[in-house]
Parts: structure tokens; C-alpha cells; sequence
């Protein structure tokens, strides 16, 4: 009788059964490596953010001095009640974007630079709005930038040496959220630019009013003597300015200008017309 058998055994080889163990150790060695240093930076961080906390609370860096720069119109007390930071606040501890952010929102302040000055004080820099004149509405006096933009209004305590803007006390226009200066003060803001070049015949000081009519002529008046000078509408208004110095400059050198009673720079073209006490004179420009 035959009995066969069929056995098919497999074997795995020693090195191949070796290798998958020591590989098996080694990521168990890994994750343990991996696990520890997880933890230790978790550690670290809990340790960190406590140290942390403590010197936020530690007076050694508690703010002894704030110096403040670069303001005019806003008070140095205004400008510390807006940062809602004093002597009793930790340097460390203050949110320095936020206080950027609170002095920001103040009308007159156009931006802010806050620096820490370790261990122990802060040093505020502000950067204030220019006014170049003084708007006149029906609610009282407005301080204005030279894109004819209202910065705020003005009080009896603050600088109001300005010119004034004058005619549109009813005018339906709102400056203070404008991207672009209304059609009927634009004339009126080159004309306050111009001057600003410090003109030894007609510099910004000696410009006591600038009064807009409703079909947006301008009238000047000059603080050395309050005599109307129409310079009208028509026209570039450097080209005006530039012959408004020229007449000015010529009265100023013959002596009349004490005697003038108006000038008229929209009389006829290219004839500026001067009223004198005695006569009216013309001149050709």
C-alpha cells in the first residue's frame, strides 16, 4: 500500500525574522524619543507661560516714566487717558497694538510709534493732523487739512490762528468722510497752498478770511488791512495768486496800499481793477 504525503512547511530565515524585530524596537525606541521630547516641550511652555506671567505682575517692570512727543494739539494727559497706560502699568504686559490702535482713534492723531525703553519706561511718539484753516459753519468753528477734510472742532483753549474759511455755513457737504476735497474749497485749499510757500508779498500769515460766494467766487481778505480782493472763479487760481502778488507788490512799493479800498481780479480779462479812496486805477496783468 502506498501513502503519500503531501507536507509543504515554510520556513522563515533567521536573518529575515531578526531584522523585523530590531526594526520593531527601533520605532518603539522613536516614539518614546518622539513622546518625551513632546512633553518636554509642553513643559517648557507651561514654564515659560508662567515665568511669563509673574513678570508681567513683577515690579521691576512696572512703568516709572512715559515721555510723549510729536503733540500740539492734543495734551500729553489727553494722550495717556487714550493709551490707558500710566506709572502703575507693567511694560511688560502692555498690548502695544492696542494702544497704537486707541491713540489712533483720537480725531487729531493720524498715526503713533510706541516703544519700550527696558526695564521701566514708555516712550509715546504721535503724529498729529495739520490744520491750515478754520471752517466756519453754523455750529461754530472746524479745523481743516489742506485736502479740505474737518479734522475737529475747535474750542477757545486751542491754537486759532488760522484763516478762515468763510460763505458755507449751509453748504450740504461733509468733509470729514470725503476721499476727495469738494469742487467749491478747491480753489480755496491751492490758494491756502500757495501761500503756505511763505511769499514775502502774500504769505499765509497775512490771510485773515477766505469767503466762498454761492457760485464759488472767492473773496480774500488780508489781516494787514480788511479790504475785499475779488479773485472770481474763473481761471487757474496759481494764475490769479501769481497776479494778485504782482498788483500787491507794486502798491507796497509806490506806497498806495494804505489807500486801497478793494481790488477786483475779476474786473475784465487781463485787467486787475484797484479802488483807492480818492479814484479807481487799473492795472493791465
Amino acid at each position: 500500500m502506498n501513502i503519500q504525503h503531501a507536507v509543504n512547511i515554510k520556513f522563515k530565515s533567521i536573518k529575515e525574522t531578526r531584522g523585523n524585530h530590531l526594526s520593531g524596537n527601533l520605532r518603539n525606541k522613536l516614539f518614546i524619543k518622539a513622546f518625551i521630547g513632546f512633553l518636554l516641550i509642553l513643559f517648557a511652555a507651561f514654564m515659560t507661560k508662567g515665568i511669563y506671567q509673574k513678570l508681567c505682575h513683577s515690579d521691576f517692570f512696572q512703568i516709572t516714566a512715559i515721555k510723549i512727543a510729536g503733540n500740539h494739539m492734543v495734551s500729553k494727559k489727553q494722550i495717556t487717558a487714550l493709551s490707558k497706560v500710566d506709572i502703575h502699568s507693567n511694560l511688560l504686559a502692555i498690548n502695544m497694538s492696542q494702544v497704537k490702535s486707541l491713540l489712533e482713534s483720537h480725531p487729531w492723531i493720524a498715526g503713533a510709534e510706541i516703544t519700550r525703553k527696558w526695564p521701566n519706561r514708555l516712550m509715546i511718539i504721535v503724529k498729529e493732523k495739520k490744520p491750515v484753516a478754520l471752517l466756519s459753519r453754523k455750529t461754530g468753528l472746524f479745523y481743516m487739512e489742506n485736502n479740505g477734510r474737518i479734522i475737529a472742532a475747535a474750542s477757545p483753549t486751542q491754537e486759532l490762528d488760522f484763516p478762515v474759511v468763510t460763505g458755507l455755513e449751509n453748504f450740504p457737504f461733509n468733509t470729514a468722510y470725503s476721499n476727495r476735497t469738494p469742487d467749491i474749497l478747491q480753489d480755496a485749499m491751492e490758494l491756502l497752498k500757495l501761500s503756505a510757500r511763505n511769499n514775502s508779498i502774500l504769505p499765509e500769515q497775512n490771510i485773515s478770511e477766505i469767503h466762498i460766494t454761492e457760485n464759488g467766487s472767492i473773496l480774500l481778505y488780508l489781516l494787514e488791512k480788511a479790504f475785499p480782493i475779488y479773485m472770481g472763479r474763473d481761471g487757474d487760481i496759481s494764475t490769479r495768486y501769481s497776479r494778485l502778488v504782482k498788483v500787491l507788490g507794486n502798491l507796497y512799493k509806490t506806497g498806495e496800499f494804505a489807500n486801497v479800498s478793494y481790488i477786483r481780479l475779476d474786473y475784465q480779462k487781463d485787467t486787475i481793477l484797484v479802488g483807492k479812496a480818492e479814484s479807481d486805477s487799473r492795472h493791465r496783468g
